[in-house]
């Protein structure tokens, strides 16, 4: 009987443990007809969105990372896992300085609609926008609710922001913690106002810029986000039709970014 009790006290441990590192909520918003899926965790919250790039050869995931916590966090590029959501089966991710030198070669420049001269001045991913206390407060909110209901998330798509114009759910002072834009509308918001890095990459791009956006290793204080562009091939995810699609095929790539003690886990369909 006391082995039995013991048992049961450490089985209910360890799913206490496996609780707490599952994200609290989750959800979709659009920003220039792109979606975005975030999950908020108890001390990070992760937004995530995928595109087709480079003449449809590759696939861009955009990442980026919220710390809500009291310490430093670092995340590196090779902890996150890209998996094809169809077959199951893990899909290696290409460096930004790989793909770049791949972009290098003048007999890839049509494969892959590269702008082998310098056109203009690319812009570079806006990582400097802090974690405001509204932002904070919606992630603890979501854990409470998440704990008062027993339930681990809330159904992909719930609290969808559907508009393509930014601005057109707050002011312009939304991102800096005005009290009329929610934390949704918040995180919206910071991608709505950092360089279009996803739709940049469906047209033709210089190697340089590919590089500039990639996704680094990164220390991430409290208070702050950092972000970034992982690739992969996307030839390497197969395709699926549900039965609900008519016979439509379509691509599936599912994204875990673990941060700290959490695990952040999207199935994201490819565009």
């Amino acid at each position: 009987m006391r082995c039995f009790v013991c048992a049961l006290l450490l089985g209910c441990s360890l799913l206490a443990q496996d609780n707490s590192s599952s994200p609290a909520r989750e959800g979709t918003f659009y920003v220039k007809g792109i979606v975005y899926h975030y999950l908020a965790g108890t001390d990070y919250t992760v937004v995530a969105a995928a595109h087709s790039v480079l003449n449809h050869k590759f696939l861009a995931v955009k990442v980026r990372v919220y710390n809500g916590g009291r310490q430093s966090v670092t995340v590196k590029p090779e902890d996150v896992v890209l998996e094809d959501g169809n077959g199951g089966h893990p899909v290696a991710a290409i460096s930004g300085a790989d793909l770049t030198k791949k972009m290098r070669h003048p007999y890839n420049w049509a494969r892959f609609a590269v702008t082998p001269v310098a056109g203009g001045q690319s812009e570079t991913p806006d990582d400097r926008a802090v974690i405001t206390p509204q932002l904070i407060e919606m992630m603890k909110a979501m854990t409470a609710r998440t704990q008062a209901s027993g339930n681990s998330a809330m159904p992909a798509g719930n609290g969808a922001l559907y508009t393509d114009t930014p601005g057109a759910l707050a002011s312009e002072d939304a991102t800096r913690g005005a009290n009329i834009c929610d934390p949704l509308c918040q995180l919206r918001n910071i991608e709505a106002n950092s360089p279009d890095v996803l739709t940049q990459l469906q047209r033709q791009n210089e190697p340089d810029y590919i590089q500039e956006n990639a996704f680094l290793a990164n220390t991430i204080p409290p208070r702050a986000n950092a972000s970034g562009v992982l690739f992969c091939p996307l030839g390497k995810l197969s395709e699926n039709a549900p039965p609900s699609s008519h016979g439509k095929k379509g691509r599936l790539l599912r994204v875990t970014v673990p941060v700290g003690a959490e695990s952040f886990q999207f199935m994201i369909p490819v565009e």
